[in-house]
């Protein structure tokens, strides 16, 4: 999960108050020189740029999360999914979230820059559109970076055509495998199954992933499922055989894992109905 998904206020909060330091430190150059009439309009349109970030950040959130609560199983699947890939692409050292925040910030720096070069020495008008980009700028470069990770990420198009699901006859015996399983309710959607494979294409030892499919009611059977566990859930078992978990692999797979909350089967069951029976 990404900085700004985590802690959305602090992330403007951030912006406003750079924007603020920004204004301040150029505030303090004109001080110090005389750099003509355009240094007034950079003082104030900066500094309303910043106080808006500033004081209108808990309705920008506000907003953002009354935009994200899902209308239906589509949108909120893709709110998963984009959590998820930015998660695991930092777990892969792949995000260059570092680079975007640099990027960022001297986008900033050097629209703020350019605005008073530009209407100092070329026109005001100029110089008004070099500050709208030092406002613009960090939003377009972190959705240009977060549409970017995500092309990186499908590297394989229709993966869902290359997943093959079962429905577990012999659920003692997946007992026994103890898989992996993500918990989900009803049939995967083709654009989940797509992610399942993208994510896994990196472990497989074949073209194809193969998924079995559990009810909770058939769990009941032979085990006793854990409390958490709903009537209406499905396990989603993950076998590990079809997997290439060498030993650097193994510990990249076990931390994704726990990113997408796929936890081995027995974490599933709380007490065996009968020893006999396994």
């Amino acid at each position: 999960m990404s900085f700004y998904q985590r802690h959305p206020f602090l992330f403007w909060q951030l912006i406003g108050w750079g924007i603020l330091l920004a204004d301040a430190a150029f505030i303090v150059c004109a001080a110090m020189s005389d750099w003509g009439e355009w240094q007034y309009p950079v003082m104030v349109f900066t500094f309303i740029a910043g106080l808006f970030a500033v004081a209108a950040s808990p309705f920008i959130v506000r907003f953002t999360r009354k935009r994200d609560v899902p209308q239906n199983d589509s949108a909120y699947t893709e709110n998963i999914i984009r959590s998820k890939i930015s998660a695991i692409n930092l777990a892969r050292k792949k995000g260059h979230e570092a680079l975007a925040a640099f990027l960022t910030f001297f986008s900033i720096i050097f629209f703020i820059f350019a605005a008073f070069l530009l209407g100092e020495y070329v026109h005001l008008a100029f110089g008004f559109a070099a500050m709208v980009m030092a406002v613009t700028s960090p939003f377009i470069i972190v959705g240009t970076y977060y549409t970017s990770m995500t092309r990186r990420f499908f590297a394989v198009k229709n993966g869902e055509k290359l997943v093959d699901i079962y429905h577990a006859e012999d659920i003692k015996a997946l007992y026994d495998a103890n898989p992996r399983v993500i918990v989900g309710v009803g049939d995967l959607p083709p654009v989940l199954l797509n992610f399942f494979y993208n994510w896994l294409s990196y472990y497989l030892k074949s073209e194809r992933l193969t998924l079995y499919r559990v009810t909770a009611p058939e769990l009941c059977r032979d085990f006793t499922p854990a409390d958490f566990l709903n009537y209406g859930d499905v396990l989603i078992c993950i076998p590990e055989e079809q997997l290439d978990l060498t030993k650097e692999k193994a510990a990249l797979f076990k931390r994704e894992c726990d990113i997408m909350g796929a936890f081995p089967f027995s974490f599933f069951v709380a007490v065996n109905i009968s020893k006999e029976t396994l």
